[in-house]
């Protein structure tokens, strides 16, 4: 898939771009099945919980299952993930997210960007994230809230918070208590200027999103399962700093070949 020139533009103004129909049912219902998998392997410490013990994330899950490995390779993410950015791209990062019907938390509102720089020494924001809708996803499942443009500011002011971010303290990078979070005041200034904006649409797309743009979302209360597959591509000219005590390679990859895509 080639992307147009409104929409290369429309993503440079907000920060993100919906693509509807991208996958289809019968493959998204491939992926869905496959997830299953992971029911068994909740030891990994790929593998994040929620406190009632349901799956919340599963991290590089193409280590696992094949469907998974061919998933981030296809030329219909490859190609827009390289007209966005302009130049070859590598895996940094895969997740799948779940958020299962009425007991799915929250996430608080951040900026991904952050993480990888401060966490993994990335200098600069040349990333973005391809995110895959597994259902028909409304407001009520508790999708991702994008602030349009807002990525255009950079990084900004965390929140004061408790937990730790010291080096090697990881954790609190993959639950709902995160660590770097946007301040509550800088929200609602940008949010007088510019709506919110509800990351919905049908089973099979595709919403990708620049690593600065702030979002968030709520809890689940529907009765439907919100699952989710979130593919992060790093320009091959933009690698994270390797040192002591750095994340696993689960959190950021260590390959930095450029990915071949496949059909």
């Amino acid at each position: 898939m080639k992307l147009k020139q409104n929409q290369i533009d429309f993503y440079s103004e907000n920060g993100y771009l919906v693509v509807e129909n991208l996958f289809t049912h019968q493959e998204i219902d491939q992926l869905i099945q496959e997830m299953k998998g992971f029911d068994t392997l909740k030891h990994l410490p790929q593998v994040i919980c929620e406190t009632s013990g349901e799956i919340r994330s599963i991290f590089a899950p193409h280590k696992s299952f094949n469907v998974f490995d061919e998933l981030y390779r296809q030329k219909r993410l490859i190609s827009p993930a390289q007209q966005l950015l302009g130049e070859d791209v590598y895996l940094y990062q895969f997740k799948l997210n779940n958020k299962k019907a009425f007991i799915g938390e929250w996430w608080e509102w951040h900026q991904d960007f952050p993480y990888w720089h401060l966490d993994d020494g990335i200098q600069k924001p040349n990333m973005l994230s391809a995110m895959i809708l597994f259902q028909d996803t409304t407001a009520a499942q508790g999708p991702l809230i994008f602030l349009p443009g807002s990525h255009k500011v950079g990084l900004v002011d965390f929140e004061p918070k408790q937990n730790s971010s010291e080096e090697g303290d990881y954790m609190n990078a993959l639950g709902a208590d995160l660590k770097y979070t946007v301040k509550k005041e800088l929200i609602r200034d940008l949010a007088n200027s510019k709506p919110l904006v509800l990351a919905e649409g049908s089973k099979g797309t595709c919403v990708f999103f620049h690593p600065n743009i702030f979002h968030a979302s709520s809890s689940n209360m529907s009765p439907f399962d919100r699952n989710t597959a979130i593919i992060t591509y790093n320009c091959t000219s933009n690698l994270p700093a390797l040192k002591t005590g750095q994340r696993p390679e689960y959190l950021c990859a260590r390959n930095f070949e450029p990915i071949h895509a496949i059909q």
